[in-house]
Formats: C-alpha cells, sequence, structure tokens
C-alpha cells in the first residue's frame, strides 16, 4: 500500500470507530428510557461498516471486492445456523411426519422478514355469520 494514503486509511477507520461508539450509546440511552420503536430507527452496524468501506477510492477496488468477501462470510454463516435451528424447531420429535414440501414452506415462513399487515388483510375478508 501506498504510503501517502496512511491518513486516508487511519482517517476513514476513526471515523468509523467514532460512529459505532455514538451508535452504541444511542443504544443503551434507548433501552434505558425503554423506547423500543426508537431502536428500529437507529441505522444499522452492518450498513455503517459497508459504507466506510463502499466510501474509498476506486483504486482500492480490489482490496474492496476482497473486504466484502470477508465481511459476507460472517453474515451468511450466521443465516446458515439460525436456518438450521428453525429447521429444528419445526421438524421436532413430535412433528416427525413432515415431508421436504411443507418443511421448505415452514421454514421460509420462519426465516423471513416479511411482516403482512393482518389488519389490512382481514379488511377485504367476508366475515363469517353464525347460525
Amino acid at each position: 500500500m501506498d504510503l501517502k494514503t496512511k491518513d486516508l486509511w487511519s482517517g476513514k477507520f476513526t471515523e468509523l470507530k467514532s460512529k459505532l461508539e455514538e451508535l452504541e450509546v444511542q443504544k443503551c440511552m434507548h433501552i434505558a428510557q425503554q423506547k423500543w420503536t426508537a431502536l428500529k430507527e437507529i441505522p444499522r452496524v452492518e450498513a455503517l461498516i459497508f459504507g466506510a468501506w463502499y466510501s474509498l477510492p476506486e483504486c482500492y477496488s480490489e482490496v474492496k471486492k476482497s473486504t466484502y468477501g470477508v465481511l459476507t462470510i460472517f453474515g451468511s454463516t450466521y443465516s446458515c445456523k439460525q436456518a438450521f435451528s428453525c429447521m429444528n424447531i419445526i421438524k421436532s420429535k413430535v412433528r416427525r411426519q413432515l415431508r421436504n414440501k411443507n418443511l421448505e414452506s415452514r421454514l421460509k415462513l420462519k426465516t423471513t422478514s416479511y411482516k403482512p399487515d393482518l389488519i389490512n388483510l382481514s379488511k377485504g375478508m367476508q366475515s363469517q355469520c353464525s347460525h
């Protein structure tokens, strides 16, 4: 690496460190004040880290590519472990008769971040009349 750009690297990562520390302070404040909805508005740590690497000049494209590969390994490993744990919960000793097709659809529902708007969906449904 070019020694002339040492300030660039140290500046980027010093800035990233201060942002991450500030983020943790904000999280702690919201938790202490029990402001749970405010926690959702705080930027994700991953976004800050990738943003710092993305902002580096294009002359470091190979370093950036390598870094993205290393940084994404851990996220994909976590997702894989999480999915496997969910599968073990779904296909327990009690539910041994689940077939792969049923297991696959239940696993997709368990691991997705999609939250349906149940109130809006139920408005379009016709209610069942009692006899």
